[in-house]
């Protein structure tokens, strides 16, 4: 697909920008990018190709910035037909782009999938979900916190493997690390040297083992609440744990599962008033997502199961990931939450897109950003998608 030789007016519209909502008027595309914003009477219908919205709402590509997969696959998987899967299946529901997220194996076999998806990025085109590199959210984690991830792939920071992965070139945009393990704070600013983002998470690290690795360079904190340290006590003093510094300090910014069952409305609550500008929406999806209630999924030699719209271990003791695809989780930030519109569409949006530096490409209804748009309906099911002004997806 190129980019589109007639410009294109979407007229008729609810256009969604960051602080508020624009009825009336027509959103330009020319050239693949935004062009501008505009009375409806005021242009030429026969130099544009008209896109009539019917009042829905229009809003920038979604942005995901941690997914590991649908429909059964994962991007660990390396595989063509995988990733057209994920990325189709994605596409339908919003997202223009996302950060292909990768869980725990061993180094070769992460070796592989950077590899992979540094040659997929650099061919890539419009029509299914763009990729950015990749996001590492493991093996760097505390085995005290690793939630759903095998503890046999766990390594620590400094065993060199971290070097190996580096040496990939184009392929990581996100690497997690706990930053109480060994090597920990060295690896940060080896990583963040070469421009990856160094994200905290999977970690029980008190306060003082945090603020080093934030002075080292680490911006991010995977999935606020989950596997994480909160506020533990040493006799009669508290220590503020990952939680509590990720919530306070301004260096930093976190993202949330916004499905309604990995936090409850409070807890969103607590992170949105604290994070304000700084906090973004996740699927956090895993290969269950888009499966019926019932089904089951394999992460390596781990079998879990889609029970009541969430990813479960077999014990039902944690989550293993969402099963849900980040255009559903507007209604939730919406409903549950309490944001307006435009708050809730920034969080999928235009937040993401700052925290991994793509937002002087796209995130925003802007003049010169990229036209990745979506026409949503009051649910926020898409019934149309942009990329670079092009329709790729349409219900029709």
């Amino acid at each position: 697909m190129s980019i589109a030789s007639k410009p294109t007016a979407i007229i008729h519209g609810k256009i969604i920008l960051s602080d508020q909502i624009l009825e009336g008027k027509t959103l330009l595309i020319a050239d693949g990018k935004i062009k501008a914003i505009d009375q409806i009477d005021s242009i030429n219908k026969n130099e544009y190709d008209c896109v009539d919205a019917r009042q829905k709402f229009i809003t920038p590509g979604l942005i995901d910035l941690h997914i590991h997969g649908c429909l059964h696959h994962t991007f660990n998987e390396a595989d063509e037909s995988a990733f057209q899967t994920i990325l189709s299946k994605t596409l339908s529901c919003g997202v223009t782009t996302l950060q292909p997220t990768l869980v725990s194996a061993a180094i070769p076999q992460l070796c592989r999938s950077l590899d992979f998806i540094a040659t997929w990025k650099k061919a890539q085109t419009i029509g299914m979900s763009q990729i950015t590199g990749a996001y590492l959210e493991s093996p760097y984690i505390s085995p005290a916190a690793n939630g759903a991830i095998p503890a046999s792939t766990l390594r620590i920071p400094d065993d060199g493997s971290i070097e190996e992965l580096l040496e990939i070139p184009d392929a990581l945009s996100m690497l997690m690390i706990a930053p109480e393990l060994p090597g920990a704070i060295n690896s940060i600013k080896k990583i963040t040297a070469k421009g990856i983002i160094a994200a905290l998470g999977h970690s029980m690290a008190i306060e003082k083992e945090i603020i080093p690795a934030i002075d080292a360079g680490a911006s991010h904190v995977t999935h606020l609440w989950s596997a994480m340290s909160s506020v533990v006590r040493h006799g009669p003093w508290r220590q503020p744990g990952l939680l509590e510094v990720a919530l306070t300090n301004p260096s930093l910014t976190a993202e949330i599962i916004a499905d309604n069952r990995h936090l409850p409305p409070t807890l969103m609550k607590l992170a949105v008033q604290s994070k304000k500008g700084s906090l973004c929406a996740v699927s956090d999806a895993l290969n269950g997502a888009g499966l019926p209630e019932g089904s089951h999924f394999t992460v390596g030699d781990q079998i879990y199961e889609v029970a009541d719209g969430v990813g479960m271990v077999p014990d039902r003791s944690c989550f293993a990931g969402s099963t849900t695809l980040l255009n559903r989780e507007i209604p939730v930030l919406i409903e549950k939450v309490g944001l307006s519109i435009p708050d809730a569409i920034r969080m999928v949006t235009e937040i993401p897109s700052r925290i991994i530096h793509i937002d002087q490409e796209t995130g925003s209804i802007k003049s010169g950003l990229s036209a990745d748009l979506v026409i949503f309906n009051d649910d926020f099911t898409p019934v149309r998608v942009f990329q670079k002004g092009i329709t790729v997806y349409s219900v029709n």
